[in-house]
């Protein structure tokens, strides 16, 4: 049996279904961002979840793979600077297509900071 790795985007860290999706849209807080809109909420567990929404707006399939790959890469190596277990959802906008990692993870944490004010 292999060892676990905390930095691994292991399945059980994925919001994969619709009502969970739905619930974070109608009940989690909203924070608006350049690049992306960030649905989060506490979910009552010992671990943190991520959801990647990307738009045909964001471009064709090669772009917006590109733009999930990135969310999912910093969700993995932020993990422990995320304060309290949540639930969030990440839709990304155009702008998040041109920017870099450093750019959107940045981004990132202040929003995920700002939900769990």
């Amino acid at each position: 049996m292999a060892k676990e790795n905390p930095e691994e985007f292991r399945h059980e860290v994925r919001i994969v279904r619709s009502s969970d999706y739905q619930r974070l849209y109608k009940k989690g807080r909203k924070i608006h961002s350049e690049k992306f809109v960030l649905f989060g909420q506490e979910n009552g567990k010992s671990y943190h979840r991520l959801g990647i929404t990307v738009s045909r707006k964001v471009g064709g399939a090669v772009v917006r793979n590109r733009v999930k790959r990135l969310f999912r890469e910093i969700f993995r190596r932020s993990y422990g600077e995320i304060p309290s277990r949540l639930d969030m959802v990440v839709n990304a906008k155009a702008g998040s297509a041109v920017a870099v990692y450093s750019e959107l993870r940045s981004e990132f944490l202040a929003a995920v900071h700002r939900i769990c004010r």
